[in-house]
């Protein structure tokens, strides 16, 4: 039978592991903490980038008609450009929501 002072050693033993596995957990729970506020921060910045994509297009759509309409070239580098960016934007939100999600 073991006896008290046993007991007590093997408890002194164990309370720096103990202390180190609540510290690391700790640690844990506000790394993910933090992570799950920057998911929602891409989450919302993927959703105002693709309202920001849809607008641009209804735009550049309304501005090709109106070309259309007075018959003149329609030549959009600016517009062309914004979309590409938003484009660009979108997919490596996207690429970070994939990866956070599998962490």
């Amino acid at each position: 039978m073991p006896s008290s002072e046993d007991k007590q050693g093997a408890q002194g033993a164990n309370g720096p592991t103990i202390e180190r596995f609540e510290k690391i957990f700790i640690e844990l729970l506000q790394s993910h903490a933090r992570y799950q506020k920057k998911t929602l921060q891409l989450e919302q910045e993927n959703r105002d980038l693709k309202e920001l994509l849809r607008i641009s297009k209804t735009h550049l759509n309304v501005s090709t008609q109106v070309d259309k309409n007075l018959k003149k070239p329609f030549k959009s580098d600016k517009n062309d450009e914004l979309v590409r960016q938003i484009n660009t934007y979108i997919k490596e939100i996207d690429i970070c929501l994939a990866y956070f999600e599998q962490a």
